[in-house]
């Protein structure tokens, strides 16, 4: 029976009611209150499929009420949050906790897993296509989940936010908008690229990733850019690939716990955006990492003691724009 049909027959069971003085057991049972609306539970699954002969995994959440026919006849956006070097997918995502901003947006989160926990994005850590892994995982979330193509966001924490400002160059096409923590773009922009907006949020006193200049520090990202890597010129870099307007950004605030520097005026309705968190270090997170791995040590990795929601503020500007809308083309 049809919801129409329910709708009609439920008040003239109320008005036998009525008349009778009571109605029974069954058919209490048999006609539920047409109001009654079911509310299924989020999920939280581990999934894999093969790629280039090997197996790839990845963790994925389904909010509450964001069933198959929902996201076909509605937007379910898709944000893939990319681990650390050497963080298993469940410490990032207890980490970043993205659900709990995502879930109101009826948002699919899925959280890849690396081989060895690594994400290769050209002279680091390892030799696997995770381009070509990412995008493919991609294409399965919009044809298997109906997830919104033109809705689809990057997140990444240290080596996850190496990869994912690597795959804003590279499949720019393919990517709505990115806003990753701890971490820099190594790539070139190709000749295909198109703009997109890109944030990037960066602890001011982190040892491992630096702010600055690295030559300033005993421990440098091997393999990154002889001298010349650091917050303000990965904005500015971004800010040229973006093809922004001006030679300072046209937005800047500054507090005493963190700065944001802007570059709004782009192309395809794209920015650059520089968040420095001014008291944390290598974790801006909320929540602390418990675990250590190279430069990094349990002090390094606590969470931004400020206590500002960037898990929140990265949501807020991603989920800003859309391909479709042209805001980013």
């Amino acid at each position: 029976m049809g919801k129409r049909a329910v709708a009609t027959v439920y008040p003239l069971l109320l008005l036998m009611a009525a008349m009778s003085g009571c109605l029974s057991e069954s058919v209490d049972d048999a006609s539920p209150s047409p109001e009654e609306v079911f509310v299924a539970e989020a999920t939280d699954t581990r999934e894999c499929f093969e790629h280039d002969g090997q197996e790839r995994c990845w963790l994925i959440h389904v909010p509450a009420n964001t069933s198959l026919e929902y996201c076909q006849e509605h937007s379910c956006p898709l944000l893939f949050d990319l681990h650390g070097r050497h963080v298993p997918v469940e410490l990032q995502n207890n980490l970043s906790n993205f659900s709990r901003v995502t879930d109101a947006d009826h948002t699919i989160l899925v959280h890849p897993e690396g081989i060895g926990w690594g994400w290769n994005f050209g002279w680091c850590c390892g030799e696997e296509n995770d381009v070509d892994f990412l995008l493919t995982l991609i294409d399965h979330m919009i044809e298997d989940r109906s997830a919104d193509a033109s809705r689809v966001y990057l997140s990444g924490w240290s080596n996850g936010c190496f990869m994912s400002q690597e795959m804003a160059m590279l499949a720019s096409h393919k990517i709505t908008a990115i806003a990753c923590m701890a971490g820099y773009t190594v790539e070139p922009k190709p000749a295909d690229y198109s703009p997109i907006p890109v944030m990037e949020f960066h602890g001011f006193l982190d040892p491992g990733v630096l702010y600055g200049h690295s030559s300033t520090a005993s421990y440098q990202v091997a393999g990154t850019l002889e001298g010349q890597e650091g917050a303000i010129q990965n904005l500015y870099m971004w800010a040229d690939a973006n093809g922004c307007s001006g030679l300072v950004p046209d937005f800047e605030t500054v507090e005493s716990d963190h700065s944001i520097k802007k570059f709004t005026d782009c192309e395809n309705g794209s920015e650059a955006v520089l968040y420095t968190l001014n008291l944390a270090q290598h974790n801006p997170y909320l929540n602390d990492y418990e675990g250590a791995d190279g430069p990094f040590n349990e002090a390094t990795l606590k969470g931004n003691p400020t206590g500002l929601d960037i898990t929140a503020t990265a949501w807020e500007f991603l989920s800003a724009f859309d391909k479709d809308d042209g805001t980013t083309a």
